[in-house]
């Protein structure tokens, strides 16, 4: 169990995901990343200009692959506040680019850094595809997209049942102004008030603390 592994199953919420799965594609996502990149650092170092035009493509899609498989593994590995529409996309412009980068890198398999380029990005597209069933299950889309805001964020606290609503649990209007917009926004939505995501901070502050209509 790897050290990302273990720091998603401490994750004090829910995720929905089992955590070794997820570890196991954070993981993934940055060994293949740092594959793609020593992979386009050893085409540059070719001498034959020959291999060095054939490569272009195949050095440019390794530092895409890099670059989104860096981006895709630290989205994963947030999980509070989490957005699924946001991580899907990301997770499948990984998968798009890993396969253009794994199809253009076999083409050159005598090549070794070629080779163990175009294994990686296989490898980690596969595990990300497993990875996208997991979330489409019934199970992980009713959890895994909802993670809750900490508990030591008012917010938070709010929403797990630590502070009732502002004007019983001693939460002042100057407290509720140094929170955040999207912190406004939680806590209004948890006392059930609706419209909230076209509301400005003025406007979330006279419904969290009663002053306005829901």
């Amino acid at each position: 169990m790897s050290l990302v592994e273990k720091l998603l199953d401490a994750y004090p919420a829910e995720t929905g995901m089992p955590p070794r799965l997820l570890g196991r594609a954070v993981d993934k996502l940055y060994e293949c990343a740092g594959v793609c990149l020593t992979c386009a650092d050893a085409a540059a170092a070719e001498q034959d200009p020959e291999k060095i035009v054939m490569s272009i493509k195949c050095v440019r899609l390794d530092n895409d692959s890099a670059d989104l498989c860096t981006v895709a593994a630290r989205i994963l590995a947030r999980q509070t506040g989490y957005d699924a529409p946001t991580t899907m996309a990301v997770i499948e412009a990984t998968r798009t680019v890993l396969r253009a980068s794994a199809d253009a890198a076999e083409e050159f398999t005598e090549i070794p850094y070629f080779e163990l380029s175009a294994r990686a990005c296989r490898e980690t597209e596969q595990l990300l595809g497993e990875l996208v069933e997991q979330m489409n299950t019934s199970e992980a889309g009713e959890r895994y997209p909802t993670s809750p805001p900490s508990a030591t964020t008012p917010a938070g606290a709010f929403m797990s049942g630590e502070r009732g609503a502002p004007e019983s649990s001693g939460v002042s209007e100057d407290q509720l102004r140094e929170m955040k917009v999207e912190e406004l926004r939680e806590m209004a939505q948890a006392k059930g008030l609706s419209g909230v995501h076209n509301m400005r901070k003025e406007d979330l502050i006279d419904a969290i603390s009663g002053k306005g209509g829901s």
